[in-house]
């Protein structure tokens, strides 16, 4: 390469070098708003009476961070996303297409821990997650399937932990634990039997993990992140047919786990 196209190159790097400006290890004032694409997997009951859904989502993601005296930090984050899943059930049959939309929303606060190249940040919160499926139509063998909506609110506890890769870049892990404070499930059965109630179940144990690892600069991040939650069964609930007591509703015990890849842009 001629110094000619060497000065070239140079010039046309210079503004992405000014854009490189310092990210600190220190948790910031700042806003992120990005896209996430995810593999969601969900299965319950065991045996005969073992279904489950897979897909794929896409969705926004948003989040916002206000640093406090002390090394204190507070923040909340939200996202939400769309995609269809596939039903699949041992003794129901099959059912593609069926749309699917993710809501959570959580606030959280903890404390920066700075350790030279490195730091530690322990924090708390609360969180709010919310799925509804729409599975009405006819499976593969003739049953009728209908909407449903898991609720969950949850304790988090986690720790992240930053590197400085250098002075423009770091890396950004966090473990977490969720615990489950409640939860419900709502079963819209008069989608199948216009005479029939719509049961609600409570489930009150159960915990989630997640772990993400991102590579962040000052102006944008692109991360990893797999999601895994294990609900315990419900409690009963009884489904009436225009007012005379019939079967009794509950949720069997089941997983979702949750993988996928986000980016965001940062506006410090």
């Amino acid at each position: 390469m001629s110094t000619r196209h060497r000065l070239i190159a140079l010039c046309a790097l210079l503004p992405l070098v000014a854009l490189a400006q310092p990210v600190s290890l220190r948790s910031t004032d700042s806003s992120e708003l990005g896209i996430e694409i995810t593999n969601l997997r969900y299965e319950a009951g065991s045996g005969s009476a073992a279904y489950g859904h897979e897909g794929n989502k896409v969705g926004l993601v948003g989040r916002f961070t206000q640093a406090l005296s002390e090394q204190w930090f507070w923040g909340a984050d939200a996202q939400q996303s769309h995609g269809n899943v596939n039903y699949s059930s041992t003794s129901r049959g099959n059912k593609g297409g069926n749309a699917e939309v993710l809501t959570e929303a959580r606030i959280t606060g903890g404390k920066d821990y700075p350790l030279g190249t490195q730091l530690l940040a322990p924090y708390f919160g609360l969180g709010y997650r919310e799925i509804v499926t729409d599975l009405r139509g006819l499976t593969s063998t003739g049953d009728t399937l209908y909407r449903r909506r898991s609720q969950y609110v949850y304790l988090p506890l986690g720790l992240t932990h930053r590197l400085q890769l250098h002075p423009a870049a770091r890396l950004s892990s966090s473990l977490e634990f969720d615990l489950l404070l409640d939860g419900r499930q709502s079963f819209q059965l008069s989608d199948t039997d216009a005479t029939s109630n719509d049961p609600v179940t409570s489930q009150r144990s159960g915990h989630g993990m997640r772990l993400h690892i991102a590579y962040e600069t000052y102006h944008w991040s692109l991360g990893l992140f797999v999601h895994d939650w294990q609900i315990g069964i419900s409690d009963q609930a009884r489904q009436s047919l225009a007012g005379t007591p019939s079967a009794l509703i509950e949720e069997p015990a089941n997983s979702t786990r949750e993988v996928g890849v986000q980016f965001r842009l940062r506006f410090n």
